[in-house]
């Protein structure tokens, strides 16, 4: 009886800490699942309540389902000092370890690729950067959809970019949907090129600039 007594406790023990590694890789699980919508959309700015809206929980919830009825099958497998609880908790434990194993190898993968992404338009618009400045016109970018103008606004809007041109700059429209790498490319190219236009044009040129651009709305209103 005494032995008896002990191995039931035993096998109670196993399951009790089986549970709890159960539990804490769920929580793991769950939290690279909410959290690596961050390395997936990276260089987003960090956003806890977007992950949560737009996570896919009808999926998350189908593959929490599957592994659980998965781990039931399995233990039905013969395992010399198991029992069924047992090895349906172990089983789980495993399903799980390796799942949350799978997933964070590939939120690095696609963080690492994002990274490369980023740093190769960056590469991109510094080079753009300096092949305008050799060529001593600026194109800047700006964020907007097609505008249906009239033609006394099309005018209006070609002699403002004339006076721009006399600056040594102008103004293109990179289209109304903008990602956040394209925004940091985009000002990376304004960073580099600001230099070059204080230095062409002198000190208070924007002041000039803008009193003209001013006289042009002006004429057309």
């Amino acid at each position: 009886m005494q032995i008896i007594t002990v191995s039931c406790k035993s096998k109670s023990s196993t399951v009790t800490k089986l549970t709890i590694i159960n539990t804490v890789l769920a929580f793991l699980g769950l939290s690279v699942f909410i959290l690596g919508y961050y390395f997936i959309w990276y260089p987003d700015e960090f956003n806890i309540m977007r992950y949560l809206k737009d996570a896919e929980w009808k999926e998350y919830g189908l593959t929490v389902g599957g592994l659980v009825i998965a781990a039931g099958i399995m233990s039905f497998l013969p395992l010399r000092n198991y029992g069924q609880k047992t090895k349906g908790a172990l089983f789980l434990a495993v399903l799980q370890g390796l799942l949350l194993l799978i997933g964070v190898i590939k939120l690095i993968q696609t963080y690492q690729q994002n990274k490369r992404e980023l740093a190769n338009l960056m590469d991109e618009y510094r080079e753009k950067a300096a092949t305008d400045m050799r060529n001593g016109f600026i194109e800047l970018e700006s964020a907007g959809g097609l505008e249906l103008l009239n033609e006394q606004e099309l005018r209006m809007r070609l002699a403002i970019d004339s006076v721009r041109k006399i600056y040594g700059f102008s103004y293109t429209n990179s289209g109304c949907i903008i990602s956040s790498d394209l925004i940091m490319a985009q000002e990376e190219y304004e960073r580099l090129t600001r230099p070059y236009l204080d230095k062409r044009n002198g000190p208070g040129w924007e002041k000039k600039m803008e009193l003209q651009i001013e006289e042009v709305r002006q004429k057309y209103r």
